[in-house]
């Protein structure tokens, strides 16, 4: 009996071992996912998109992220691989990173430290390494770890251009406003007519010069009787150059957009200034002579992909003499923003993923590009971004929809502070 009362305690003693074993790894299971997932998440960005397991196929389609309610994952859709450094699906063949977990950490400057860490006029890299002010966000790493390129918004570059100064931004030789909705001058909208730009980019070929016969045929006039013109932003490739010449001896202008139109659109953000010299101003002098231009009008610069180039960009324009840029753009907004010159801060946000706007003082204007408000009916449509330029709204599929859209364009610069309307 006694034999058996102890073969009971034994198992009880199990059972409760067993239920107590249980209990911890019930315990502990969570505290290792939390360990798991903190350990994850400890050096990432908010709202980073990374990879668990590199490589091709379904593995560079597959990212986490860190949320206040825990990973969450995404797929890409088939033929699709995701870019990390871009932080989006891309088409599989321009997705180079597959093997790259996470976007590079960037070490960051000290530009602000309790106590002065460098001597006056110098600034101190990530590892306490002291260098010129104006050696940061030039384009060019000096600091040994790169930090003195790696915080170069507006709000950080050390060298960032100044706030708009009306009493210093006169014009005809400079123009700015605290938010860019200013008109010149301080004139009554009222008493301002309203200019509306027209614009074309890529090449002028047999492809497309009978449309642009067909839209200036000398029957559409400006209010003052002379014939609308049209500007052409022109890149080399596929491009006729008597078809140009005829142009520009119509009156329309001519501006360029690059030699090559590299696809790779990360080259124009990156771009060094001598590429932007080789880009552009090599097309100038192609299309001068090829199209024989001799008066000097060849003046303004438009980026492939409407992919603004950074300060190299700009430096370069005043380096080539060219007067103004039309690429940065500008968020839907009412009113919409007037032209203004590169000298102060722009008065606008950077807008786009991606972009690389100037931070610097550049004596080059700038013909912003406002968005278009793309909904037919303002008033009942739910809202929708904007598009920079017609044929990127996408959602116009018909003659009457395009009549409305162009209508209610009009009028929201017109009604507003008729700020030039075009793309």
């Amino acid at each position: 009996m006694r034999s058996c009362g102890v073969a009971l305690a034994a198992i009880v003693l199990l059972a409760a071992g067993n239920a107590y074993a249980q209990q911890q790894n019930e315990e502990t299971a969570p505290k290792k996912e939390e360990s798991f997932e903190a350990e994850l998440c400890k050096d990432k960005d908010a709202g980073e998109w990374f990879r668990l397991v590199t490589g091709e196929g379904d593995n560079c389609r597959d990212v986490i992220q860190c949320t206040s309610s825990g990973l969450q994952a995404i797929r890409c859709p088939a033929g699709l691989y995701f870019d990390i450094e871009k932080q989006t699906c891309d088409w599989k063949d321009s997705v180079k990173n597959c093997k790259l977990k996470n976007k590079e950490r960037k070490v960051k400057p000290m530009l602000f430290t309790d106590k002065p860490v460098c001597s006056e006029g110098e600034l101190a890299c990530g590892d306490t390494q002291c260098i010129e002010r104006g050696l940061f966000c030039n384009g060019e790493k000096d600091c040994a770890d790169g930090s003195d390129e790696t915080t170069c918004d507006i709000d950080s570059d050390p060298n960032s251009a100044p706030p708009c100064d009306p009493a210093v931004c006169v014009l005809p030789d400079c123009f700015c406003s605290e938010d860019g909705t200013q008109v010149p001058g301080d004139l009554p909208p009222k008493e301002v007519p309203q200019m509306i730009t027209i614009t074309f980019d890529d090449a002028i070929n047999n492809n497309n010069i009978g449309l642009y016969k067909e839209i200036f045929n000398g029957k559409r006039k400006n209010p003052n009787g002379c014939d609308i013109k049209a500007t052409y932003f022109v890149s080399h490739k596929y491009t006729n150059y008597s078809a140009v010449q005829e142009m520009h001896r119509k009156g329309h202008e001519i501006a360029v957009h690059s030699i090559s139109h590299n696809d790779d659109e990360n080259f124009w953000s990156n771009a060094s200034v001598n590429d932007w010299v080789k880009e552009m101003g090599g097309m100038r002098i192609i299309t001068e002579k090829y199209a024989n231009i001799t008066d000097n009008s060849v003046v303004g610069v438009r980026a492939p992909y409407l992919r603004v180039g950074g300060n190299n960009q700009f430096t370069m324009m005043e380096e080539e003499a060219f007067l103004y840029d039309s690429t940065i753009t500008a968020p839907l907004n009412n009113p919409p923003l007037w032209p203004y010159t590169m000298y102060f801060r722009m008065p606008h946000r950077c807008h786009g993923n991606l972009q690389k706007c100037p931070t610097r003082s550049h004596a080059v204007w700038e013909m912003v590009l406002n968005e278009l408000d793309r909904r037919e009916d303002p008033n009942s449509d739910e809202y929708l971004p904007g598009c920079a330029m017609v044929d990127s709204c996408s959602n116009i599929l018909t003659g009457d929809q395009f009549y409305n859209f162009l209508n209610h364009n009009f009028d929201r610069h017109y009604e507003e502070n008729r700020a030039p309307l075009g793309e």
